[in-house]
């Protein structure tokens, strides 16, 4: 993907743009499919995307950071994040 598709798509999901970084909103769950040789990589729980000149870097919920080329990222997954308080164990009350 290049840059400007990336910016699209994630403008058009509702991610917040300040300067060259996205931020999604706490009820949104996004992940990215990634290329790696042989396989495709998930990058899941992304809460940020920073769009730099050459890479695209995303941060995930537990802070850690994934840094791609633009060429190497595939695609997102869009959904409703999944409040932990709204489950339970499974017992009733």
């Amino acid at each position: 993907m290049t840059r400007e598709i990336i910016l699209s798509i994630l403008e058009s999901e509702g991610a917040e743009s300040k300067g060259g970084t996205l931020a999604f909103r706490d009820d949104r769950e996004v992940t990215a499919f990634v290329s790696a040789p042989g396989e495709i990589l998930n990058v899941a729980r992304v809460v940020r995307v920073e769009l730099k000149d050459k890479f695209v870097a995303l941060q995930t919920t537990k802070d850690e950071r994934f840094v791609f080329a633009y060429e190497d990222v595939l695609g997102f997954k869009f959904a409703t994040a999944i409040n932990v308080k709204d489950r339970s164990a499974g017992f009733g009350r």
